[in-house]
């Protein structure tokens, strides 16, 4: 599938996502501070800041439509973690992100800031493209608590990646740009009606 239809019809695996009142002050606050304050990341190292860039790359890149840095989703993701997340959300985070680049560091013999996309491409395709069966083992793993867990490397990682993916996706589709010129934006929508194939009115409504 052509990349531009797929980002068409994404949003529905979306449709479980519920944002609370805090993630749309987030999402407001970032469209407002991205035009002074672009590259603020306050909640990451220099380290740090590179392997986000890297991840958010490679999971929404940009082709013949905006990719996810074009709309400032590392701000919107560093917006979640200081304000969203609680102190053991958080914590699991920055366990994960430690455990992943030991994990590339010791792939790869270099630290993280030396590493380009293909090496960062090469690790992500490992943990991602695996067997059904491996989703549903990993599936098991994250729903266990975290005093259960045997292999934690594993566990953190995945705890990582994932929340990852969930908010590069999240921060692109609630984007302005994206909003407006991927999705069917009106912003005077007229009455509703059920049930209408997706090919009958072009794409997902953004609103």
């Amino acid at each position: 599938m052509h990349r531009r239809e797929l980002l068409k019809t994404m949003p529905v695996l979306l449709g479980g996502v519920v944002a609370s009142s805090t993630l749309f002050t987030v999402l407001v606050s970032c469209r407002e501070e991205v035009k002074s304050e672009q590259s603020l990341l306050s909640f990451f190292n220099d380290e740090e800041r590179a392997v986000l860039s890297h991840l958010v790359g490679l999971i929404l890149p940009a082709s013949d439509t905006v990719g996810a840095m074009d709309v400032n989703v590392p701000i919107f993701i560093n917006r979640v973690l200081e304000h969203v997340l609680n102190r053991t959300e958080q914590m699991q985070f920055i366990k994960g992100q430690d455990y992943f680049i030991g994990k590339f560091k010791s792939i790869f013999k270099k630290e993280v800031s030396q590493g380009n996309q293909s090496e960062f491409l090469e690790i992500l395709t490992a943990y991602f493209d695996v067997s059904e069966d491996k989703q549903q083992q990993i599936f098991k793993i994250m729903e266990q608590s975290e005093n259960d867990v045997e292999n934690e490397e594993l566990y953190y990682i995945y705890k990582y990646l994932t929340f990852i993916r969930h908010y590069t996706l999240y921060g692109y589709y609630t984007s302005e740009i994206v909003g407006k010129e991927i999705l069917n934006y009106d912003p005077f929508p007229g009455a509703y009606e059920p049930c209408v194939p997706v090919t009958a009115v072009g794409n997902s409504s953004s609103i």
